[in-house]
């Protein structure tokens, strides 16, 4: 029997396109998918190499590193929305560098510079306010004989520097560069879990995230200089022509989406900080481990969402309102159908391992609690959906949504978990999604969408009325 391999690959091809996978979503899922496998490894290292107490300290430190979104503001959706919009017009030259409209050009040029200065002193802040915040948390906990200051503040110095190189990645996938910044965070993940497991077995226990932290930096300062150096030596000369006024055009929607990802502190970040508070670092890590596992799962399915953001951008700037929707349609298929087949799968592993009182079961959240958490997850797919849509336009209608998911869950976590632990943070966070945000972000994506594309008159009439705000 033989076999046509033109026809089998040209088959291959057709069923990736049926189901959004592009040369990005392949390695954007790819390096997802490595990190839920490889989670998977590092959360048997941590069961086995780790006390229960330092395994609560480890996830306790993974989620304090959230505090960065206290500086960052939304900057990296700025980024790539209003990069985007340029880039339409715009193009890679033979030597890498950039060519094409020059107004579009200066225009970029004028947002390379704010938002690298953002940046750099974004990290000084983020230096000292994580260093000092964690200091104080950790300090003010039940004494357990773990020495976490001298990796606490290791970690801290190191995302810092980390965090004053995320700009160029961003800039990168605003300028349609996606497949390349997609390939390069696959590399990132396999080389992060590496670092992780070989100090783990090298008996360094909390050192694991910052040397992680120092080898990912690495390969950044690698990546960026090989293959994209011509690019940014483009981008850094001073803008000579048209700007983009910070003023009118970007902090209308700068403020609004600093508050939504201000907002989403009080979300996932909080959870296992909270039950280290509450309940101690025992049952965090329980949190943690789950929580490790539900995020995976969330980061792989809204990849067929987050990797289309650019190519929304350009068909809005392009006026091609038809290919947005159907773009938008397919990908959040796509996403809620990915999400719903990982979901049944990390549920059947959680029941698995409690069903046969396996010892690591007790390093987990129960099966019920996960299918909690695991169907808000499966949900939350259409609100990605639908406010990547949005921002693609340059604005935050989500942010009075944002902000009021935000403090529901933050008094549900206080007062719930305070009284009920995991089982009430679970449970009412669930609730949330399904009755607040879904409901809620399906209301405002309707009525934007409507407004905004009824005809071309309009579209633009209100998006000058906000620049004008």
């Amino acid at each position: 029997m033989s076999f046509d391999k033109g026809k089998i690959y040209a088959n291959l091809r057709r069923l990736l396109h049926l189901v959004g996978v592009n040369r990005a979503v392949f390695f954007g899922a790819l390096s997802k998918i490595w990190f839920a496998a490889a989670g998977a490894v590092t959360l048997i290292l941590i069961a086995v190499r780790f006390t229960p107490e330092l395994q609560g300290y480890y996830f306790t430190f993974y989620s304090l590193v959230s505090l960065q979104i206290f500086v960052e503001l939304g900057m990296t959706a700025v980024i790539i929305n209003f990069s985007s919009h340029e880039w339409s017009k715009l193009k890679l030259g033979e030597n890498g560098q950039v060519i094409g409209d020059e107004r579009a050009l200066s225009r970029l040029r004028s947002l390379v510079k704010v938002v690298f200065l953002w940046y750099r002193v974004g990290a000084v802040i983020l230096l000292v306010g994580m260093g000092l915040a964690g200091f104080i948390f950790f300090s003010l906990s039940a004494n357990t004989g773990v020495s976490w200051v001298p990796p606490w503040l290791a970690l801290c110095l190191l995302t810092a520097v980390n965090l004053s190189i995320l700009p160029s990645f961003s800039l990168l996938e605003g300028c349609n560069q996606v497949a390349q910044v997609y390939f390069y965070r696959f590399i990132q993940e396999v080389i992060r879990s590496i670092s992780i497991w070989t100090i783990i077995l090298l008996g360094g226990g909390l050192w694991s995230l910052s040397g992680s932290t120092f080898a990912i930096v690495a390969w950044a300062v690698v990546f960026l200089f090989a293959k994209y150096r011509n690019f940014f030596r483009t981008l850094f000369l001073p803008a000579q022509g048209a700007i983009i006024d910070w003023r009118k055009e970007v902090w209308p929607m700068q403020w609004r989406i600093a508050v939504s990802w201000l907002s989403g502190y009080f979300i996932y970040p909080i959870f296992t900080p909270a039950l280290f508070h509450f309940g101690g670092p025992v049952v965090a890590g329980q949190m943690g481990m789950t929580l490790s596992m539900v995020l995976a799962l969330n980061m792989i399915s809204s990849m067929w969402i987050l990797t289309k953001a650019p190519q929304f951008g350009i068909f809005i700037a392009k006026k091609e309102y038809n290919n947005l929707d159907k773009l938008l349609v397919h990908s959040t298929l796509s996403a809620f159908g990915i999400a719903v087949l990982g979901a049944l799968i990390i549920f059947s592993f959680v029941s698995f391992i409690y069903a046969n009182n396996l010892a690591i079961a007790e390093r987990f959240l129960p099966p019920f609690l996960t299918a909690f958490f695991l169907a808000a997850i499966v949900l939350m797919q259409i609100s990605y959906g639908q406010s990547t849509y949005l921002r693609a336009h340059k604005k935050e209608p989500f942010v009075m949504l944002s902000a009021m998911t935000a403090i529901l869950t933050a008094l549900s976590v206080l007062i719930a978990g305070s009284r009920w632990g995991a089982f009430g943070i679970v449970v009412l966070y669930f609730s949330i999604v399904a009755l607040f945000v879904i409901p809620g972000g399906t209301i405002i994506w309707l009525r934007c969408r409507d407004k905004w594309h009824s005809h071309e008159e309009t579209f633009e009439s209100v998006m000058l009325a906000d620049a004008g705000a």
